[in-house]
């Protein structure tokens, strides 16, 4: 079984919540707030990368 990325379900989930935001928050502006994309995406690729591999499972019997 391999190791599952979250980071693009968590990128996507943020995007559409940015989206949403600047539909429905009369402040919000997603022009000038994209770039909480790029941080999250950074953050969840260090979280990813600091996570140890899994070890290999063996064959199921």
């Amino acid at each position: 079984m391999q190791r599952v990325s979250l980071t693009w379900p968590v990128l996507l989930i943020t995007l559409g919540l940015m989206l949403l935001a600047d539909e429905f928050v009369p402040r919000w502006d997603f022009e000038r707030t994209w770039p909480i994309l790029l941080v999250v995406f950074g953050v969840l690729k260090l979280i990813e990368s600091g996570r140890p591999p899994r070890p290999p499972e063996g064959p199921r019997v």
